[in-house]
């Protein structure tokens, strides 16, 4: 008879996995049409302008993060008590509205400097007028933020991938357009997104004002910025950890390196679309709704484990596969990115075992530790890409990536085993990661012959899982609960 706290355990397990499968299906959507740009980009605009889209894809991150002022993270950490009140509408739709009020005040500034950041930022004075049109896509693009939040805050995963996929598929349709069918090159893709933007802020201004209504509450935005306003700055510490190995290529290398380095990048960014994230929208609403429940520690655990398990195996995988699609969806000028992809999906892999490991801090408050932290991890990989990327060129930006989020890591965990310790399963963990970060790099190695490559690759991709079962680093019984927990979720 299964104890009453291994039935919770269980329960949350399955949670879990149910609603990391269902946000994967989305993020698999969104990452399909990333992939189909790829071709877009790559054979019908010039690499320089390959390069300026993704340092606006750049910019519009680094805005997302900035613009909420941290308010997304509290509202996640306040949600549960002000549902239980019965205050969650008016907690809401206050922040919400705070956050709409801002957006609209930086978009101000930003669309008055658009000359400085195309000449300083893009390095090129001539894209002034674009550099402003994609100001307003910022500005539209905070909305689809907005919902996705709430659909998540609510567990709404079905929602959630539905309006994700109706979404994409009108940019996919409407760039088709103006760049294939129009030949408006880097402006079609901005125009693009312009439209899209306009139909999802229509959308979500009826569906928060139906769904919440509009109430200004202040002492609720008040403690929003006490506790999410450290987060922004974690959050932009996390962006420059991540984002600026970009502008660094394109000052010490080139534009055209920038590009390159950005597309290859995607490839990945795979793991983090299709099973990190997945899985971190799925943990927020699990950490705090555990606080100071019985089965807390145990879930928390075993999430870690089955995390570090799964996303080893798809790591090794996607390095693979991403050898194959970088050749079929991209000319030859970038094919040699490959050799970052192992670099970049190992380096989310670890973001991923942060944001399980930074618990404690959540729970406990500690916004402004992990600020502290988040930014010297950000100092650290600056000085990483400056002295690295003169030597090894894009490769030096990857590895100076995965250092950044290894040394983050370790920062998360210290910092959240003083306020809530948890024995983690070390003995299975780092031997998992270890395994699936060798047969990684082996997984890259061309042998020039497509034959060679499918049989080597498939031994590395068979003697992964082998091995592990092997030094029982994960057993059959654990691969059968974990598929009838997934089949029991639906």
């Amino acid at each position: 008879m299964i104890e009453a706290n291994d039935q919770n355990v269980e329960a949350e397990l399955k949670n879990v996995s149910k609603n990391t499968f269902i946000y994967g299906i989305g993020t698999v959507a969104v990452k399909s049409v990333t992939f189909f740009f790829i071709p877009l980009y790559t054979h019908y605009l010039s690499v320089f302008e390959v390069g300026i889209i993704v340092l606006l894809e750049l910019l519009e991150v680094l805005y997302i993060a900035i613009a909420p002022l941290g308010i997304f993270g509290a509202l996640w950490r306040f949600f549960n008590p002000e549902k239980k009140a019965g205050r969650e509408k008016e907690f809401i739709s206050s922040n919400i509205l705070f956050i709409f009020a801002v957006n609209a005040v930086f978009c101000t500034i930003l669309f008055f400097c658009a000359s400085f950041i195309s000449e300083v930022y893009l390095s090129a004075s001539n894209l002034t007028g674009l550099v402003r049109v994609h100001v307003i896509v910022m500005f539209m693009g905070l909305s689809r933020t907005v919902l996705f939040t709430l659909f998540r805050i609510y567990e709404q995963a079905f929602r959630f991938i539905t309006f994700v996929f109706i979404d994409f598929s009108l940019l996919i349709l409407i760039s088709l357009y103006f760049v294939i069918g129009l030949d408006l090159g880097l402006r079609g893709v901005i125009y693009a997104k312009v439209i899209t933007g306009s139909l999802v802020l229509i959308f979500v201004l009826f569906y928060f004002v139906k769904q919440f209504g509009l109430h200004y509450v202040h002492k609720y935005v008040v403690r929003s910025l006490r506790f999410g306003f450290p987060l922004m700055f974690n959050g932009i510490s996390l962006l420059v950890l991540s984002t600026s190995d970009r502008f660094f290529i394109k000052e010490i290398i080139s534009v055209e390196a920038s590009g390159i380095y950005g597309i290859s990048y995607k490839f990945g960014m795979i793991l983090n679309m299709v099973f990190v994230m997945p899985l971190v929208q799925s943990w927020l609403p699990v950490l705090f709704r555990l606080e100071n429940a019985p089965e807390q520690k145990v879930t928390y655990q075993k999430i870690a484990l089955y995390y570090v398990q799964i996303g080893s195996l798809l790591m090794l995988a996607i390095v693979v596969a991403s050898k194959y699609m970088l050749k079929i969806t991209t000319i030859e000028e970038y094919h040699y990115g490959i050799i970052i992809v192992p670099w970049v999906a190992f380096a989310y892999l670890l973001f991923g075992l942060q944001n399980i490991f930074k618990a404690g801090a959540l729970i406990h408050n500690k916004t402004l530790q992990m600020t502290q932290y988040g930014a010297l991890a950000a100092v650290i990989n600056i000085v990483l890409n400056i002295v690295l990327i003169p030597t090894f060129g894009i490769l030096g930006a990857a590895i100076a990536t995965a250092l950044s989020y290894f040394i983050l890591m370790f920062f998360m965990f210290r910092l959240s085993q003083k306020y809530l310790h948890i024995n983690w399963l070390w003995k299975k963990m780092i031997p998992v990661v270890f395994l699936g970060m060798v047969f990684s790099w082996i997984g890259i190695i061309d042998l020039n012959k497509l034959q060679l490559n499918f049989a080597k690759d498939a031994v590395v991709l068979i003697l992964l899982p082998v091995l592990m079962l092997l030094f029982k680093l994960v057993s059959l019984k654990e691969i059968k609960r974990f598929a009838l927990r997934l089949k029991g979720a639906f």
